[in-house]
């Protein structure tokens, strides 16, 4: 019981010294500045944040989908397969589903929650082109196309994504070229998931 005193005792020494120095830096001008802006920029970043969710949720809501499967998982005890779509327009992606909302970034929270809201269902509206790709790369090529052509119909999109999905696909090349792809196409350096080999565990 004693050493537990001890110990409570001497907490409260430090606890005492910290609560006297933090009175006295309280009276310094530029920190006094320094707490002040950081707690403006806490109220900025929340406020930053809201509206990236509702212009990201309009964007959702407005976007004619552009969808490809992101995703197939197997499940060997039921023998059925779930396909996940991805837009490769606006990136929405209902694999989200499948995740515990708490793993998410915040980017997919928010998906996860206009989709909990709007769809539960692999389809949600737009137009299903059934080609496997992992909706990274889908969206990569995608924003390369509309970068050259920004005008184009969803139609000749989809061909032009189809002729250059096939290209990736048949040239073989090293990794080191692998790596250069991806930073064309602004893909993390790292980026594995060429194939639709390499998108499912089936």
């Amino acid at each position: 019981m004693e050493t537990l005193k001890e110990k409570y005792n001497k907490i409260i020494e430090q606890r005492s010294a910290i609560i006297t120095e933090m009175k006295t830096l309280e009276k310094n001008e530029i920190l006094k500045r320094y707490f002040d802006l950081k707690e403006k920029n806490e109220i900025l970043s929340n406020d930053q944040f809201s509206l990236f969710r509702d212009i990201k949720m309009e964007e959702y809501a407005t976007c004619n989908h552009i969808l490809v499967y992101s995703k197939i998982d197997y499940d060997r005890y039921e023998g059925r397969s779930y396909e996940s779509c991805g837009c490769i327009k606006c990136g929405l992606d209902n694999s989200v589903l499948n995740e515990s909302r708490d793993c998410l970034s915040g980017t997919q929270k928010i998906m996860y929650d206009y989709l909990r809201k709007n769809y539960l269902s692999s389809n949600f509206g737009g137009i299903q082109t059934e080609i496997l790709c992992d909706i990274d790369l889908a969206q990569a090529i995608y924003t390369k196309i509309k970068n050259v052509y920004p005008d184009i119909s969803d139609e000749k999109a989809i061909n032009f994504f189809k002729y250059a999905l096939k290209n990736i696909r048949d040239v073989k090349v090293s990794d080191e070229r692998k790596v250069n792809r991806a930073k064309r196409l602004e893909l993390d350096s790292d980026f594995k998931k060429w194939d639709s080999s390499d998108i499912s565990n089936s």
